[in-house]
């Protein structure tokens, strides 16, 4: 295979890829956008507002005084309505202090291990604050990490090959060249005019 055929086959397969990667990145992009405008006009949608309520119940002392870790996890899960990621389970005394966190909203328990009482906090804010807690990726577990990890490689690999469409055919490669040191300097002259 000569260098002109290597060089075709490598332009075909960058402008397949760029293309499929695109879309499907479109997706992700379209929701990292809306959810990025959101967190950036947080007043306009009240994302620190959130609706509260407060619980009580009550556990047998047999699950408390070891204490059984995933009976009491479950008990707060079917009865309670804890939801999320176990975030942090202390024993203080004869106290158990748990907190549930989830994008939009979190559940504290405190629980009394000689009596058996139980208090339960729950915070749960708006869909817009839940959008916003996945765009930055808190409380959403793994495998929502990852996916904001593809749509970056998504990003960057879409970019790339749009990239190198632009260098690989000689007719545009001289405003390729010039788009990219023109955009790079707007970017440079907004970030130095706009960020203290």
């Amino acid at each position: 295979m000569t260098w002109h055929h290597l060089r075709l086959a490598f332009k075909k397969w960058s402008r397949t890829f760029h293309i499929y990667l695109s879309l499907l990145g479109l997706i992700t992009v379209l929701f990292f956008t809306i959810t990025g405008f959101v967190l950036n006009h947080d007043k306009w949608f009240d994302l620190d507002i959130s609706h509260q309520e407060d619980l009580q119940g009550t556990f047998p002392l047999a699950m408390l005084r070891e204490p059984d870790k995933l009976a009491v996890v479950e008990k707060l899960r079917a009865e309670f309505r804890a939801g999320g990621t176990l975030a942090s389970f202390d024993v203080q005394g004869d106290q158990l202090q748990l907190v549930f966190k989830a994008p939009g909203h979190r559940t504290d328990a405190t629980i009394n291990r000689t009596s058996g009482q139980a208090e339960i906090h729950r915070e749960i804010f708006g869909l817009m604050a839940r959008l916003g807690d996945l765009h930055r990726g808190t409380n959403a577990g793994p495998g929502w990490r990852l996916l904001m990890d593809i749509t970056c490689l998504l990003i960057f690999f879409s970019s790339a090959t749009g990239i190198t469409l632009w260098l690989l055919v000689p007719k545009w490669r001289a405003w390729g060249i010039a788009a990219l040191v023109v955009s790079a300097v707007i970017c440079g002259a907004i970030y130095l005019a706009l960020v203290p």
